[in-house]
């Protein structure tokens, strides 16, 4: 995609599994990449080396995005590393399945802490600091349905959908801000092949999303011009199927 090339992108929680697939996409196009990490210090050195070789001034940065100073400060380190940031990539999230009545003050501050007010928060500083560009959520297809075992996870993903539809509204025509929504991506820890083939049935495409197709959305709307305020959905016909709950188990998907 020639529009990418030489973008600066910011990819949070790009060291690993859909972020990493997220920050190779975008470095095939020519982008530079700053790959956001928490803890994954040699998977983000591992990527930075193999980023370089697809372009050039790419960059790692560390944060933990519930320490309030590091998230405050994050747009500016990594604009910084990039000398500028034309594109933000909200990825980075945990996901932990406990139904309402198991919920704990603990457990629904750090699932909203991650999942809703620090992409809020550096969609917030992006637009601030950097004023023109593209913003990018990681969303989830269970926006569109009601499902309480989804938990604080499930809310914060449907108050970050809001958000990205406020903020497209509110800061065109500089800014514009899309989502993307996988279905069943990559097998969660702990679950079998077999339980995931018959999770998949349950899918109307029958078949989980790779990682490279989300990646490829991101690079899709990141590079489309008249496209904001939009949620894709890439999650093999998920969204259409009102089904409350695929999932049985309460997982950390960490």
């Amino acid at each position: 995609m020639h529009a990418l090339i030489g973008k600066r992108v910011l990819v949070t929680g790009g060291a690993v599994r859909i972020g990493r697939a997220i920050a190779l996409r975008f470095a095939e196009a020519g982008a530079r990449v700053i790959v956001h990490y928490r803890s994954s210090v040699e998977q983000a050195q591992e990527l930075k080396s193999q980023l370089d070789t697809l372009s050039s001034g790419n960059a790692i940065v560390q944060a933990d995005l519930t320490d309030a100073a590091r998230l405050e400060s994050l747009i500016a380190d990594a604009s910084a590393l990039g000398g500028g940031l034309d594109i933000l990539v909200n990825n980075a999230s945990v996901y932990r399945r406990t139904p309402l009545l198991k919920l704990d003050a603990h457990r629904l501050r750090k699932d909203m802490e991650i999942n809703f007010f620090a992409p809020l928060l550096l969609m917030r500083d992006f637009a601030r600091q950097c004023q023109r560009g593209v913003i990018i959520n990681l969303l989830d297809q269970r926006v569109t349905k009601v499902e309480p075992s989804a938990g604080s996870y499930g809310l914060a993903k449907k108050g970050l959908r809001d958000a990205t539809e406020a903020a497209a509204l509110e800061w065109a025509p500089d800014i514009r801000v899309n989502g993307v929504a996988p279905g069943f991506v990559l097998p969660p820890p702990g679950v079998s092949a077999d339980k995931m083939k018959g999770l998949l049935g349950e899918v109307p495409l029958h078949r989980e999303t790779s990682p490279e197709e989300i990646a490829e959305a991101c690079a899709f709307l990141a590079a489309a011009e008249t496209v904001t305020g939009q949620v894709l959905f890439v999650d093999g016909g998920m969204h259409l199927t009102g089904a409350a709950q695929l999932e049985r188990d309460e997982a950390d998907y960490g």
